[in-house]
Formats: C-alpha cells, structure tokens, sequence
C-alpha cells in the first residue's frame, strides 16, 4: 500500500502522516533546522498527504496574518454573557426540545391502549357469541336414528351369521 493511500480520510482528503504532523507546524513557523528540516523536505516530495496539510496549514496562517486582532472585550465580559445565559435559561424554565417527541409518544401510547381495548372487546364479543351458539346446539340435540355402524366382518362364520341377521331368517 501506497503512502498516498494510507494517508487519505473518509472524505478522500489527504492527511498528514502522525509522525510528521509536529513537523510541519515547526517548518510552517520557521523554527525547524538542519537534518529535521532536510528530513522532513524529502518527506515532502514524496507525501501528497504531508504536502497537502503543509499547504492547507500555509494557507491558514496567511489568513491569520492577513485578519485584524479583534479588541479585548474586557473584564466583564464573561459576567455578561453568564448573566444572558442564566436569564435565557429562566426564561426556558419548564420548556424542553423533547417536549414533541413526549408529545407524539402519548399519542402514540393511546392510540395503542385504544387498539388494544378494541381487540379485547372484539375477542371478549366473539367469545360470548361462540358460547351462545354452543348453548343453542346443546339445547336442540336431536339423538341419533341409527347406532354406529357395524364393524365388518372379519372372517366367513362372522359373514353367515350378519346375513343371518339381515335377512331374519328369510331366505
């Protein structure tokens, strides 16, 4: 694998290779010397990821350099905007950012307790129904005509003495 492929990030960007990282801040502000800068140099040269942090880095403090300081804000400021801070938090005493989702979850809720109450119902209807039909059947039993059927015979003797039977004598 490649030094370019190493270096690169989940955007496709390149990044600067951890061991050198240090190094290229010390080259950008001029502070690095002899074998470290010659080293880091020919590092340069082969690193597109190096070379792409040291540019974009080079960059940056151009437009540092380039940008006004801005004026102290002075002592008090941190009180004043500890003061906004508190006050706002008063004034958004009692409101929450999950106040719409607890919201959508109650209605969610009782639309489930109504679907539920409504399948018990339906259930406890259907029993009740089920039970009657069975109580109407019970009531109107009509009792058998004939008797279960006979069993077939199993050998000759058993077969004379069903004819026998069937016919009554009668032959």
């Amino acid at each position: 694998m490649s030094m370019n492929a190493e270096n690169r990030n989940t955007e496709n960007n390149y990044a600067a290779c951890p061991r050198y990282e240090a190094a290229l801040e010390d080259h950008l502000q001029g502070v690095l010397r002899g074998p470290e800068a010659v080293i880091l140099a020919e590092h340069l040269r082969s690193c597109t990821g190096c070379r792409a942090a040291f540019e974009d880095a080079a960059v940056s403090a151009r437009l540092l350099a380039i940008a006004e300081p801005a004026p102290d804000p002075g002592a008090g400021f941190s009180r004043i905007v500890m003061a906004r801070v508190r006050r706002q938090l008063q004034l958004n005493e009692g409101k929450s950012i999950w106040r719409p989702v607890v919201s959508v979850a109650w209605r969610f809720a009782a639309t489930a307790a109504f679907a539920l109450l409504m399948l018990v119902s339906f259930d406890l209807g259907r029993q009740s129904q089920l039970q009657s039909d069975q109580s109407i059947v019970a009531e109107n039993h009509v009792p058998e005509i004939a008797p279960d059927r006979p069993s077939l015979p199993a050998n000759r003797d058993e077969v004379i003495l069903m004819m026998a039977d069937t016919s009554h004598g009668k032959q």
